[in-house]
């Protein structure tokens, strides 16, 4: 079913105000009336899509999880593509990096959900206090992964979650600690996250 527009924008604009006051201050100190105000919204707006401050974060966490599930399942589509033109003779640039398993999709999509969301990781990548956000952020990823590959062949149940656990925290860190240090260009920081997210993905599947 199709999303109203005015509906999907009035809670982009919530996400950016919630993202932004969280930069000053803890999730328990915003309150319904200062979101509204920064997101530009009545109380009775904010009451229709959401009963409390928490609420914000929830749908947000959801609507990740939603987005890594699908972008697990286009990785595998087009890991398969790609293998079956290197299966066919065709040369490709980078395939290791693109099959059986598109990690260049991969990262290029979730980078674009730290984009999207920049106030919130930027939070994440400069305040100690916001270890639970990560944790919880962490916590979506490493569910999502799970539920995609509820099975590896040749490792049990808790050696799985132990990679899958590395693997959710291992991105999280990366991204953060970019954008808190800027070490190097992007464009660099880019491949070499690919190169890890790769080698750290074949030792847990």
């Amino acid at each position: 079913m199709a999303v109203d527009r005015r509906v999907a924008r009035t809670k982009k604009n919530i996400y950016i105000a919630f993202f932004t006051l969280l930069q000053k201050k803890g999730m328990d100190e915003i309150t319904v009336t200062e979101l509204a105000r920064a997101a530009d919204v009545d109380r009775k707006t904010f009451y229709s899509h959401y009963q409390t401050v928490q609420d914000v974060f929830v749908e947000f966490k959801q609507g990740v999880y939603d987005k890594v599930a699908e972008v697990l399942d286009e990785c595998e589509t087009r890991g398969a593509e790609n293998q079956a033109r290197l299966n066919a003779g065709e040369s490709m640039d980078r395939a290791e990096d693109l099959a059986p398993f598109d990690f260049v999709y991969f990262y290029d999509t979730m980078h674009q959900v730290m984009v999207e969301n920049l106030p919130f990781f930027e939070k994440l990548s400069r305040d100690s206090s916001s270890m639970f956000l990560k944790n919880d952020f962490k916590n979506v990823l490493k569910q999502a992964i799970l539920d995609k590959y509820p099975e590896c062949p040749g490792i049990s149940p808790y050696t799985q979650s132990l990679y899958t656990e590395f693997i959710a925290a291992g991105t999280i860190s990366m991204w953060t600690d970019w954008l808190h240090h800027k070490q190097v260009p992007m464009e660099e920081f880019r491949d070499s996250a690919i190169e890890v997210l790769r080698e750290a993905w074949k030792m847990g599947t």
